[in-house]
């Protein structure tokens, strides 16, 4: 397993989530068989967790976003890789 946290740090991303910008906290981290997903958090609290599918179409683990708020939040992460 990669260490991530020396590899992969955090960074914040500013999108519309609700109609309101905000600034989203991504922490990379990977499953225990390697599969690499983020961990997104508004503030103190955990908002999502988002990875990317075999065909490249960024799904939600964990949280209650739309697909298109997914959708914004992938290609954030993807413009700051």
């Amino acid at each position: 397993m990669a260490d991530l946290e020396l590899h992969n740090p955090e960074f914040d991303i500013v999108i519309s989530l609700g109609g309101q910008s905000k600034t989203i906290t991504v922490k990379p981290d990977e499953t225990s068989d390697g599969v690499e997903y983020y961990k997104c958090k508004s503030g103190d609290e955990e908002i999502t967790q988002i990875r990317q599918d075999e065909d490249h179409k960024w799904e939600q683990l964990w949280g209650d976003l739309s697909d298109e708020e997914v959708a914004a939040i992938g290609e954030a992460i993807e413009q700051k890789q």
